[in-house]
């Protein structure tokens, strides 16, 4: 599976866009570095972070949610989640998930009956 960059010139809908695409039954939910949640997804990458400086990070289906989840925070100075939607509720991953892979995270959530966020939400990323 090819990874995911994040970069500071990217959208964060493209961004949300490109990791539901991966990993289709979980999507992300940003926080600004004021620890504020971002609602606002035509925000770039950049104007959210809080190290302006902060290199490029990526990920692949390989890395445990808790690591990608650590390693975004100590590279941007600010907090993302993933999560999973279900029956119209939002989920966010939980101590155990958190030592799973995403890819066995997106599998642990399709089990449990999540939506494909690209085929039922499409309106996320409009």
């Amino acid at each position: 599976m090819a990874e995911i960059t994040f970069t500071g010139n990217k959208k964060l809908k493209s961004i949300a866009h490109e990791f539901s695409k991966k990993f289709p039954y979980l999507f992300l939910r940003f926080w600004n570095n004021e620890g504020a949640h971002v609602h606002d997804w035509e925000l770039t990458h950049s104007s959210i972070r809080g190290k302006k400086a902060a290199e490029d990070l990526s990920t692949n289906a390989s890395m445990l949610v808790s690591t990608f989840e650590n390693r975004y925070e100590a590279t941007f100075g600010c907090k993302i989640e993933i999560m999973y939607l279900k029956n119209g509720r939002r989920y966010r991953s939980l101590d155990g998930n958190n030592k799973q892979t995403l890819n066995e995270f997106k599998e642990w959530a399709k089990a449990k009956g999540a939506d494909n966020i690209i085929e039922k939400h499409s309106s996320f990323f409009a």
